[in-house]
């Protein structure tokens, strides 16, 4: 059975042959938005796909000693990508760390907990600002069928999830009042 990670790396390669490290930049940006991985968690699932022939790989001439592989999907992995994409996710189990602080934020100082928030704030504003140049590029979104589509609406909900947490973000800085 093929991992969440396997199938975002089947997702990458289904829009063009890569390398290892072509994955790994693919994987920052744009899917780093919602799936993180890293280049070790990467070539191991490489390893993983490659076994259940889910992808294969060229070596091609690279820019050191050593030549680079270039991994493409097999008619196999694109038949499971498509397959999975449109079974239901799993159920994931939700994970906060900022909500669980605010839980018991009731213990901490509060000019602390104004900190905490107003750098989240900050950072959330800076990530919805990223969003929103990246969503400028686009000339509205792309038809289905387009891989840049995908890029789209992942960009979509990301930009409505920024905008979420900015918004609890300030009103939680509101109920802590000014600190005066």
């Amino acid at each position: 059975m093929t991992s969440t990670l396997g199938f975002a790396i089947l997702a990458v390669l289904a829009r063009g042959d890569r390398t290892g490290y072509d994955i790994a930049a693919a994987m920052r940006r744009p899917v780093g938005y919602f799936w993180t991985a890293g280049h070790s968690q990467i070539h191991g699932e490489l390893q993983k796909l490659r076994t259940a022939c889910l992808v294969e790989f060229e070596t091609a001439h690279g820019p050191g000693p050593q030549d680079k592989k270039v991994y493409r999907l097999t008619a196999a992995g694109e038949a499971a990508l498509r397959e999975w994409v449109t079974a239901p996710p799993r159920e994931r189990v939700e994970r906060d760390e900022l909500v669980l602080k605010t839980y018991a934020s009731w213990l901490a100082d509060p000019e602390t907990v104004r900190r905490l928030f107003a750098d989240q704030l900050a950072l959330h504003e800076a990530r919805l600002a990223d969003y929103e140049q990246a969503e400028a590029s686009y000339d509205g979104p792309p038809p289905f069928g387009d891989p840049r589509f995908g890029n789209y609406a992942t960009l979509r909900c990301g930009l409505g999830y920024e905008r979420h947490r900015a918004e609890w973000c300030r009103w939680v800085l509101s109920q802590l009042g000014d600190g005066g």
